[in-house]
Protein backbone atom coordinates (compact mmCIF):
# COMPACT_ATOMS: atom_id res chain seq x y z
CA UNK A 1 0.00 0.00 0.00
CA UNK A 2 2.65 2.49 0.51
CA UNK A 3 4.00 2.01 -2.80
CA UNK A 4 0.54 2.86 -4.36
CA UNK A 5 0.68 5.59 -2.18
CA UNK A 6 4.11 7.07 -3.58
CA UNK A 7 2.40 6.34 -6.79
CA UNK A 8 -0.36 8.39 -6.07
CA UNK A 9 2.17 11.62 -4.77
CA UNK A 10 3.54 11.15 -8.31
CA UNK A 11 0.57 11.02 -9.95
CA UNK A 12 -0.30 14.77 -8.09
CA UNK A 13 3.15 15.86 -8.78
CA UNK A 14 2.28 15.53 -12.74
CA UNK A 15 -0.21 18.28 -12.77
CA UNK A 16 -0.37 19.51 -16.22
CA UNK A 17 -0.01 23.35 -17.81
CA UNK A 18 -1.07 26.35 -15.66
CA UNK A 19 -3.65 27.13 -17.80
CA UNK A 20 -6.41 24.93 -16.29
CA UNK A 21 -5.42 25.61 -12.73
CA UNK A 22 -7.99 26.79 -10.80
CA UNK A 23 -6.87 28.91 -8.06
CA UNK A 24 -8.80 30.28 -4.78
CA UNK A 25 -8.42 32.39 -1.64
CA UNK A 26 -9.70 33.41 1.24
CA UNK A 27 -8.03 35.48 4.53
CA UNK A 28 -9.30 36.93 7.79
CA UNK A 29 -10.03 40.66 7.32
CA UNK A 30 -9.09 41.63 10.81
CA UNK A 31 -5.48 39.91 10.53
CA UNK A 32 -2.81 41.90 10.85
CA UNK A 33 -1.17 41.47 7.90
CA UNK A 34 1.76 44.23 8.07
CA UNK A 35 3.15 43.16 11.25
CA UNK A 36 4.21 39.44 9.91
CA UNK A 37 7.56 39.37 9.27
CA UNK A 38 8.72 35.72 10.20
CA UNK A 39 7.59 32.18 9.71
CA UNK A 40 7.93 28.36 10.39
CA UNK A 41 6.11 25.24 9.47
CA UNK A 42 3.88 23.06 11.35
CA UNK A 43 4.45 19.36 11.31
CA UNK A 44 2.26 17.57 8.30
CA UNK A 45 -1.19 16.66 10.27
CA UNK A 46 -1.99 12.84 10.99
CA UNK A 47 -4.24 11.57 8.08
CA UNK A 48 -7.06 9.75 8.32
CA UNK A 49 -8.73 6.98 6.18
CA UNK A 50 -12.41 7.71 4.37
CA UNK A 51 -12.95 11.19 2.19
CA UNK A 52 -10.34 12.25 -0.24
CA UNK A 53 -6.72 10.55 -0.76
CA UNK A 54 -4.46 12.74 1.28
CA UNK A 55 -0.69 12.17 0.57
CA UNK A 56 2.32 13.17 2.62
CA UNK A 57 5.84 12.26 1.49
CA UNK A 58 9.52 12.79 1.33
CA UNK A 59 9.70 13.88 -2.15
CA UNK A 60 6.50 16.00 -2.09
CA UNK A 61 7.00 17.77 1.49
CA UNK A 62 10.26 18.72 0.46
CA UNK A 63 9.33 20.01 -3.22
CA UNK A 64 6.44 22.14 -1.89
CA UNK A 65 8.62 23.11 1.09
CA UNK A 66 11.12 24.28 -1.24
CA UNK A 67 8.94 26.09 -3.35
CA UNK A 68 6.70 27.75 -0.05
CA UNK A 69 10.38 28.87 0.90
CA UNK A 70 11.05 30.91 -2.17
CA UNK A 71 8.52 32.51 -2.63
CA UNK A 72 7.87 34.07 0.98
CA UNK A 73 11.29 34.95 0.97
CA UNK A 74 10.75 36.79 -2.32
CA UNK A 75 7.95 38.88 -0.44
CA UNK A 76 10.81 39.33 2.38
CA UNK A 77 9.39 36.94 5.19
CA UNK A 78 12.37 35.04 7.09
CA UNK A 79 12.28 31.56 8.44
CA UNK A 80 12.63 31.69 11.97
CA UNK A 81 12.25 28.50 14.10
CA UNK A 82 12.54 30.23 17.54
CA UNK A 83 9.98 32.76 17.48
CA UNK A 84 8.06 33.08 14.27
CA UNK A 85 4.96 35.50 13.93
CA UNK A 86 2.87 32.87 11.41
CA UNK A 87 3.20 29.44 10.85
CA UNK A 88 2.16 27.42 7.16
CA UNK A 89 1.06 24.37 6.34
CA UNK A 90 -0.12 22.48 3.27
CA UNK A 91 -2.35 19.67 2.75
CA UNK A 92 -2.49 17.76 -0.48
CA UNK A 93 -5.56 15.59 -1.77
CA UNK A 94 -6.47 13.76 -4.88
CA UNK A 95 -10.04 13.21 -6.50
CA UNK A 96 -11.35 10.58 -8.78
CA UNK A 97 -13.68 12.46 -11.13
CA UNK A 98 -15.89 11.93 -14.54
CA UNK A 99 -16.06 13.78 -17.54
CA UNK A 100 -18.96 13.00 -20.36
CA UNK A 101 -19.19 14.38 -22.81
CA UNK A 102 -21.72 13.74 -25.73
CA UNK A 103 -21.42 13.99 -29.33
CA UNK A 104 -24.14 13.96 -32.03
CA UNK A 105 -26.55 15.51 -29.70
CA UNK A 106 -26.55 18.85 -31.06
CA UNK A 107 -24.84 19.42 -34.60
CA UNK A 108 -26.71 15.95 -36.16
CA UNK A 109 -23.05 14.68 -37.32
CA UNK A 110 -22.86 11.28 -37.43
CA UNK A 111 -25.34 8.80 -39.15
CA UNK A 112 -27.72 11.70 -38.82
CA UNK A 113 -25.49 14.19 -40.34
CA UNK A 114 -27.26 17.74 -41.90
CA UNK A 115 -28.76 20.74 -40.91
CA UNK A 116 -31.45 19.81 -38.11
CA UNK A 117 -34.11 21.12 -40.27
CA UNK A 118 -33.43 18.66 -42.79
CA UNK A 119 -32.31 15.71 -40.14
CA UNK A 120 -35.33 13.61 -41.03
CA UNK A 121 -34.14 12.98 -44.75
CA UNK A 122 -30.72 12.44 -43.54
CA UNK A 123 -31.59 9.97 -40.71
CA UNK A 124 -31.67 10.86 -36.79
CA UNK A 125 -28.30 11.68 -35.25
CA UNK A 126 -27.29 9.18 -32.59
CA UNK A 127 -26.32 9.83 -29.41
CA UNK A 128 -23.01 8.87 -28.14
CA UNK A 129 -21.51 9.59 -24.29
CA UNK A 130 -17.76 9.24 -23.63
CA UNK A 131 -16.71 8.62 -20.17
CA UNK A 132 -13.63 9.54 -18.84
CA UNK A 133 -12.32 8.95 -15.50
CA UNK A 134 -9.28 11.00 -14.38
CA UNK A 135 -7.96 12.46 -11.07
CA UNK A 136 -7.70 15.80 -9.84
CA UNK A 137 -5.01 16.91 -7.49
CA UNK A 138 -5.54 19.84 -4.72
CA UNK A 139 -2.38 21.99 -3.16
CA UNK A 140 -3.62 23.98 0.14
CA UNK A 141 -1.48 26.54 1.76
CA UNK A 142 -2.33 27.51 5.15
CA UNK A 143 -0.82 30.66 7.05
CA UNK A 144 -1.55 30.24 11.15
CA UNK A 145 -0.94 33.10 13.72
CA UNK A 146 1.87 31.22 15.69
CA UNK A 147 0.52 33.13 18.97
CA UNK A 148 -2.96 31.51 19.15
CA UNK A 149 -2.49 29.27 16.05
CA UNK A 150 -5.56 30.73 13.71
CA UNK A 151 -6.09 30.37 10.57
CA UNK A 152 -5.35 33.92 8.76
CA UNK A 153 -5.15 32.98 4.94
CA UNK A 154 -5.56 29.51 2.85
CA UNK A 155 -4.89 29.38 -0.99
CA UNK A 156 -5.42 26.49 -3.35
CA UNK A 157 -4.65 25.11 -6.91
CA UNK A 158 -6.06 22.29 -8.85
CA UNK A 159 -5.73 20.65 -11.55
CA UNK A 160 -5.90 17.26 -13.33
CA UNK A 161 -3.14 14.88 -12.66
CA UNK A 162 -1.18 14.31 -15.69
CA UNK A 163 1.05 10.82 -13.99
CA UNK A 164 3.50 10.64 -16.96
CA UNK A 165 5.28 13.79 -16.71
CA UNK A 166 8.92 14.12 -15.80
CA UNK A 167 10.23 14.87 -12.65
CA UNK A 168 11.32 18.13 -13.78
CA UNK A 169 8.09 19.02 -14.95
CA UNK A 170 6.73 17.84 -11.66
CA UNK A 171 9.18 20.21 -10.08
CA UNK A 172 8.17 22.95 -12.33
CA UNK A 173 4.55 22.28 -12.07
CA UNK A 174 4.50 22.56 -8.34
CA UNK A 175 6.53 25.71 -8.20
CA UNK A 176 4.22 27.44 -10.33
CA UNK A 177 1.28 26.63 -8.06
CA UNK A 178 2.98 27.57 -5.43
CA UNK A 179 4.09 30.80 -6.72
CA UNK A 180 0.17 31.55 -8.52
CA UNK A 181 -0.87 30.40 -4.88
CA UNK A 182 0.99 32.85 -2.80
CA UNK A 183 1.25 35.65 -5.42
CA UNK A 184 -1.95 37.68 -3.66
CA UNK A 185 -0.37 36.74 0.07
CA UNK A 186 -0.65 38.95 1.94
CA UNK A 187 -3.77 40.55 0.94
Amino acid sequence: MPILRSLGLLLWLGLAGCSSLQLAWDYDAQAAFPVLHSYEWLPAPEVESGGPQIYYNGLLDSRVRAAVDAQLQKKGFRRDTGNPDFLVAYHVALDERLSVTYLNELYGYGPGWGNARYRRSYGRPGREATVNEYRVGTLILDVVLAQDRRLIWRGSASDEVYPDLSAEAREKRINTAVERILAPFPP
